[in-house]
């Protein structure tokens, strides 16, 4: 059942493609395009933001919750089924198609996509379950957009470094291959 799930494009956390070369380096491993990746994050800020200041300076919670349910199911979708059902990855996937495509190890962006799946989860349960709006909630969704900011202007996936510091530090273990990251900023060091 899953292997005809994959045909349609389940289950696909990037793609493999022969022959490819990242930084002088083989990448037989799947990969996502960065600049795809960086507009999604983009989209996410902007939308978090105004929800966001919504909040903040008008403390109205109904556009907040609306992007955290909406964040939750995005999250969700790429971490689970894979970002061809994402529809922030398919509008930033439309935005950057002209683009030259800057590959990326998609493993390390999927670790990250889930810890946005954790705030996003964490988000739906104080502000659906428990109704606490005020600095739990604000705390959280600052955590987030400084997080997704980090990402879509300067490229630095935070996901990404706390992926590679859990990788160091032996927690998870080391992947069979070692993805590239944008510019080289957090890929495991060679093996000796």
């Amino acid at each position: 059942m899953f292997d005809k799930l994959k045909t349609y494009g389940f289950f696909q956390f990037g793609k493999v493609i022969p022959g490819l070369t990242i930084h002088g380096e083989s990448a037989p491993y799947p990969v996502l395009n960065e600049r795809a990746v960086r507009a999604g994050a983009g989209i996410m800020l902007a939308m978090g933001l105004f929800g966001f200041t919504q909040a903040f300076f008008l403390k109205n919670y109904f556009p907040l919750k609306i992007v955290v349910a909406f964040f939750f199911i995005d999250f969700l979708t790429k971490v689970i089924i894979g970002t061809k059902f994402s529809p922030i990855s398919n509008l930033a996937n439309l935005i950057v198609r002209k683009q030259k495509p800057d590959y990326v190890g998609a493993m390390q962006k999927r670790f990250a996509w889930g810890i946005g799946l954790l705030m996003s989860f964490s988000m739906i349960l104080v502000l659906y379950v428990f109704h606490a709006q005020g600095p739990i909630s604000l705390s959280i969704c600052t955590f987030c957009l400084l997080v997704m900011w980090f990402e879509s202007s300067f490229g630095i996936c935070v996901g990404c470094k706390i992926y590679y510091g859990l990788i160091k530090a032996k927690i998870l273990g080391e992947p069979q291959y070692r993805p590239a990251c944008p510019g080289g900023a957090c890929s495991i060091p060679n093996r000796s």
